[in-house]
């Protein structure tokens, strides 16, 4: 089924890459839309199967009847990463179920074995098939085990050598093996230095966007502080909160965040599936109808300001110390300097709207996505 989907989202994407007009949008959005995926129809499933009315499907799963109305009437997505993950234990899914989940409908990571989190959710739900109806491997239960584990993470150095040598199928294989709460433990403990660089590499290439674009450029000028940068985004307040808890704590922020981020940082689509990557998200989906539009967004701003690449490159190289980036930033430039030679080089666009006026134009006439 999955192989089925990866070809439809190629196939859907090569048409949104013939369109090079907002009509020809419109009319791709209007004849795919049964591709995209429909949460309100999940949803109507799931209530539909079970026989349960709003409210007591939302006590089975732990929200409010007006909240799940609104994900079966409205089609509105739940809030968080968290809210899928507790939905799905509601609806006694196994881990490949919750991965689609996450993965389908919310546009998240699935359940990533080098995470203090989501080991834990791989552990309890394994322990919940093993012992159906047991409370000890209950949503509740769950959230106890977070809180004790990620506070004993926080005490911990970060090894950076040993965790990029523990392949995430081992830990998976190992947490799939564990027998009872001791091993558990045992197995917690013991790779407490890997669970504490989770998201490392991302925090360092949001790091390295925002000194890039918040660094001073010219002589007297002075460099913007991340307070300042997040009026470039959507939500200012919440993204610097997001942003907080993902250093701080390493929760991840939304996925519609990161993508807003992308888009205040002036990045090229290759450089914000980049981002998702390393949040461990799918890349912008072709079969979602807000991704969808984002996707021709990005195509649009390209090719208005064909040196985006070429100039997001170097000035990457000014301030990163990452070697894989640096690396990429060479590649970037090389690639151009090639083109240049053999006179291929495509001359500066004449459009001067930034990616974040093009986004607010394109909510202005498409009303929100």
């Amino acid at each position: 089924m999955e192989d089925v989907m990866t070809e439809i989202s190629k196939i859907l994407m090569e048409e949104l890459n013939r369109c090079s007009r907002d009509e020809e949008l419109l009319d791709f959005l209007h004849y795919y839309e049964s591709k995209q995926r429909n949460w309100k129809e999940f949803m109507q499933e799931q209530l539909f199967d079970l026989e349960l009315s709003y409210e007591k499907f939302g006590k089975r799963c732990g929200f409010s009847k007006n909240t799940i109305r609104s994900w079966c009437v409205d089609g509105v997505l739940p809030r968080s990463r968290e809210h899928f993950i507790k939905l799905g234990f509601g609806l006694d899914m196994n881990e490949e179920q919750l991965n689609r989940l996450l993965q389908d409908y919310g546009g998240y990571a699935s359940l990533y074995a080098k995470d203090v989190y989501d080991a834990i959710c791989i552990y309890v739900i394994r322990q919940r098939k093993e012992h159906p109806g047991d409370e000890a491997y209950s949503y509740p239960a769950l959230v106890h085990y977070r809180e004790r584990y990620e506070a004993m993470c926080q005490g911990h150095s970060f090894d950076q050598e040993y965790r990029d040598r523990v392949t995430t199928g081992v830990m998976h294989e190992k947490l799939l093996l564990i027998a009872d709460e001791w091993e558990f433990d045992a197995f917690m403990t013991e790779h407490m230095d890997i669970f504490r660089g989770t998201h490392s590499k991302l925090i360092d290439y949001m790091e390295n966007y925002i000194k890039m674009r918040g660094g001073a450029r010219y002589e007297g000028e002075e460099a913007q502080s991340l307070h300042q940068l997040a009026r470039r985004f959507e939500k200012p307040q919440g993204f610097e909160v997001a942003y907080s808890k993902l250093k701080r704590h390493g929760i991840l922020p939304e996925r519609n965040m990161l993508i807003d981020f992308g888009i205040g940082m002036t990045m090229t689509l290759a450089e914000i599936n980049q981002l998702l990557e390393l949040a461990q998200m799918r890349p912008l989906d072709v079969r979602n109808r807000y991704e969808c539009i984002m996707i021709y967004l990005f195509h649009n701003h390209e090719n208005a300001n064909p040196m985006l690449s070429l100039d997001n490159a170097y000035s990457m190289k000014e301030v990163t110390q990452n070697p894989e980036i640096l690396k990429r930033c060479e590649e970037i430039i090389t690639y151009f300097y090639q083109m240049e030679e053999e006179g291929i080089l495509e001359e500066e666009g004449d459009d001067d709207k930034s990616l974040r006026t093009l986004y607010e134009d394109y909510r202005e006439r498409y009303g929100k996505f």
